[in-house]
């Protein structure tokens, strides 16, 4: 607010509008006080608002997500399911510059709110904690059904992509169920829970031991739930993105993942983003 109380400067932002910095005059009246970089982006005649979609897990969770439909798309659609980071994070239909991308190319994206996930209550936001997440994993399979029994995605031309704890999800789906997914991409995401609680910051380490469990005492369920432990099952062309200086999810996640898909002969690339940390910013 500015002194004489008249004037806001206010960062304004919705799903089809990239971050800028605003003037709001108090009488109504808004005009750009600083507009966003000039970075590529889609057409505004391509990008769209999502729409809230909501179905029920098959033990009665609600989840819920939001969907991005191309304009000119026909139903059903090669679709991307993109999941979020945290897992506590939460997806909300503010602007994705990936997302709307997708979608200007002709891709349905549906990004789902699984469980564990924030802004639903403490209760669906612990759910997947510690020995819990392996059954959350199922959470992924109900999003794929959903969206293919009603209609919206095309059978065999369904991709996964995720950011951090999403590119984990990603990888995880891509070994637990290969016959539902054509394509993968994951950006810093985790290749196995037991080196990343190895290599990742100490900060990082000591809050993730509630999420996923201890890396000493619960050394085999890490084993268990990481898909490094099952890369023999990836059938899917994968991306696996990474910024070169993240300490926050080890560069070396993505690259041990490359290597083992590599020597086993899998389609997979490796994207080393320089001078990038674990948010991309350039």
């Amino acid at each position: 607010l500015t002194p004489d109380g008249r004037t806001m400067i206010a960062e304004l932002t919705g799903p089809t509008t990239p971050r800028a910095l605003w003037r709001v005059d108090l009488d109504g009246t808004a005009r750009p006080a600083r507009l966003p970089g000039s970075a590529r982006r889609p057409p505004a005649g391509r990008m769209v608002a999502p729409e809230r979609y909501e179905y029920r897990a098959p033990d009665g969770m609600p989840l819920s997500g939001w969907l991005y439909t191309p304009r000119d798309a026909h139903a059903p659609n090669r679709t991307v399911v993109s999941f979020h980071g945290g897992p506590e994070g939460q997806e909300r239909p503010s602007y994705s510059p990936l997302t709307q991308s997708l979608v200007a190319a002709g891709l349905t994206v549906f990004a789902p709110n699984v469980r564990g996930s924030g802004g639903f209550g403490r209760a669906f936001m612990t759910s997947d904690d510690g020995a819990a997440r392996e059954s959350s994993f199922e959470d992924v399979r109900t999003t794929v059904d959903e969206l293919v029994t009603a209609g919206i995605a095309a059978p065999g031309r369904i991709g996964a992509h995720g950011w951090s704890y999403g590119g984990y999800l990603t990888l995880v789906a891509l070994t637990r169920w290969p016959e539902l997914f054509a394509a993968g991409a994951t950006l810093a995401g985790m290749s196995d829970l037991r080196t990343f609680f190895a290599g990742t910051e100490p900060w990082m380490a000591a809050a993730s031991v509630t999420e996923y469990g201890d890396p000493v005492a619960d050394r085999d369920m890490l084993a268990a739930i990481s898909p490094m432990s099952a890369l023999d099952r990836v059938t899917a062309p994968l991306l696996l993105a990474h910024g070169d200086r993240d300490t926050n999810v080890p560069v070396a996640e993505s690259v041990q993942a490359h290597q083992e898909l590599v020597a086993r002969g899998a389609p997979c690339e490796l994207l080393l983003l320089p001078g990038e940390g674990h948010t991309v910013d350039r």
